[in-house]
C-alpha cells in the first residue's frame, strides 16, 4: 500500500527528529570510535535504541519498512555528525533488511528475529565457499573482507560461492543456487584485527573468516534476489537497488558537513599576506556558490530517482534490469559528486587541513575510503549507458 503524503512527512519528521536526538552522542564518541577502529559502545546503544539498525527491515520481523528516500535523509543526517556512525547504521541497517526479507519462515527466521531485534553485519561479496551436503546443508569457509560492524554484533550474513562436494560448480540439474547468503552466529565466526585503514576507521570492518561450520538450509538466503518472502514494495527491489539509500544519505551527508564548515569559523579567518578573511574573497564565494549548487543537485537527482523508483513498486510495477543500472549509476554521481564537494572544503582548509584531528581531514578521509566501496564503481556508467543506448551491457556489475 503507497503511504500517503502526510504518512510520508511523518515519517520523514520522525526519523530526523531520531537521527537528531543521538547527534550529540555520535559526535561525543567520534575520535573514541576512530582510536577504536570500531564504533564505540555508546553510539552502538544510541543508534540501537533509536531504532536505527531496524529502519530497513519488514515489520513482520520488528522493522520499520522506512521509505527509502527517508533512508537517505536520515543516513545524511547522521554522516553530518560521524561518517563512520552513519556508515555502520546503513550497513546494519539494510543487512538485517536484507535477512529479514529473504529468511523462510521456519526455525532460521524465529532464531534470528524471534527475540530482541538482532544486531547483524554482513558482506555483499561472495568471498567464502558453501559445500553443499546431502542433507541440504552447506559447508561454510573463507575469508571475508570489509564487514562494517562486525565487532558488536550478534550475527553475520556471508555470501558464499556454491560447490559440490567434489569441489565443482552446480549445473541446472543438481538444483543449487549458484551462491547463497548464510546468516551465521558471530561466536562461530573468527574476526581478524586488520581494520588498520586512512578512513571510516571506526566503522570496524575487519575482515573475518569462517572454518567449516554447517549452516542449515532455513539460516540460508538468495543472493541478489528480487522475491522477498515479506515486507514492503521496497523489498521486492533487486538487492544492489535495496542497498541504494545507503551510500547516497553517507556521501550526502559529508558534503554537507563540508559546507557547514566552510561556513563557520574556518573561512572568517584571514590568512598570512592577506588583506581579507577567505569568506569575503569573491574567488572562494563563487566556488562555495558553485559546490553548493553541486551538493543541492545530487541531493535533488537523488530524492527525486528514488522517490520514483518507490513509486513504481508500490503501483506493481517491476525494477527492470535499466532500472536497477540507473539507480546505481545515480548512487555514483553522488558519490563522485560529493567527493568533489569534499575536496573543494579540504583544500580550503589550508595548512590546517593537514593535521588528522581537523575534521575537514576526516570527512575527506571518510568519503575517500566510502567512494573505493564496489558499489560506486564506473562500471555503474557503464552499465546505465549501455541500457540508454539500446546495447546490452557486456558483463558489467
Amino acid at each position: 500500500m503507497s503511504r500517503t503524503t502526510v504518512e510520508r512527512q511523518q515519517e520523514r519528521s520522525d526519523w530526523i527528529e531520531r537521527a537528531e536526538a543521538v547527534a550529540a552522542t555520535l559526535a561525543e564518541h567520534a575520535t573514541a570510535s576512530a582510536a577504536g577502529k570500531t564504533l564505540a559502545a555508546e553510539s552502538v546503544t544510541a543508534l540501537e535504541d533509536a531504532g536505527f539498525f531496524a529502519m530497513a527491515s519488514p515489520r513482520e520481523v520488528g522493522g520499520h519498512d522506512v521509505h527509502p528516500a527517508t533512508q537517505v535523509e536520515a543516513f545524511e543526517q547522521l554522516a553530518a555528525v560521524d561518517v563512520s556512525s552513519g556508515w555502520v547504521a546503513m550497513i546494519q541497517a539494510e543487512t538485517a533488511g536484507l535477512a529479514g526479507a529473504h529468511l523462510a519462515a521456519g526455525a532460521g527466521l524465529d532464531t534470528v528475529f524471534g527475540n530482541d531485534f538482532p544486531r547483524m553485519a554482513g558482506t555483499a561479496n561472495p568471498e567464502g565457499r558453501a559445500t553443499a551436503l546431502a542433507d541440504g546443508s552447506f559447508r561454510l569457509n573463507g575469508r571475508w573482507s570489509f564487514c562494517s560492524g562486525i565487532r558488536h554484533c550478534g550475527w553475520v550474513l556471508a555470501n558464499s560461492v556454491v560447490v559440490k562436494e567434489d569441489g565443482s560448480r552446480p549445473t541446472p540439474e543438481d538444483g543449487l543456487p549458484p551462491v547463497i547468503g548464510s546468516v551465521v552466529p558471530q561466536a562461530s565466526v573468527a574476526v581478524e584485527d586488520s581494520w588498520n585503514v586512512m578512513g571510516l576507521e571506526g566503522t570496524g570492518s575487519c575482515h573475518y573468516q569462517i572454518h567449516d561450520v554447517i549452516v542449515r538450509p532455513e539460516f540460508t538466503t538468495p543472493f541478489g534476489g528480487v522475491h522477498s518472502n515479506r515486507g514492503g514494495a521496497w523489498f521486492q527491489n533487486p538487492t544492489i537497488t535495496f542497498l541504494s539509500p545507503g551510500h547516497t544519505g553517507i556521501a550526502l551527508g559529508a558534503a554537507r558537513q563540508a559546507l557547514n564548515l566552510l561556513n563557520g569559523e574556518l573561512t572568517k579567518r584571514v590568512r598570512f599576506a592577506s588583506a581579507e578573511a577567505i569568506a569575503d574573497r569573491s574567488t572562494f564565494q563563487r566556488d562555495y556558490g558553485e559546490m553548493s549548487c553541486r551538493y543541492e543537485a545530487a541531493r535533488a537527482y537523488a530524492m527525486t530517482t528514488l522517490d520514483g523508483a518507490m513509486a513504481q513498486r508500490e503501483a506493481g510495477q517491476p525494477t527492470t534490469p535499466a532500472d536497477d543500472a540507473r539507480i546505481r549509476a545515480m548512487v555514483t554521481w553522488v558519490t563522485d559528486a560529493c567527493v568533489d564537494v569534499v575536496r573543494f572544503a579540504h583544500h580550503t582548509g589550508g595548512g590546517a587541513a593537514a593535521f588528522v584531528d581537523n575534521p575537514l581531514q576526516q570527512l575527506l578521509r571518510d568519503i575517500l575510503v566510502a567512494s573505493q566501496h564496489v558499489y560506486v564503481a564506473d562500471s555503474a556508467y557503464e552499465r546505465s549507458g549501455a541500457f540508454r543506448l539500446g546495447r546490452n551491457p557486456r558483463g558489467v556489475l
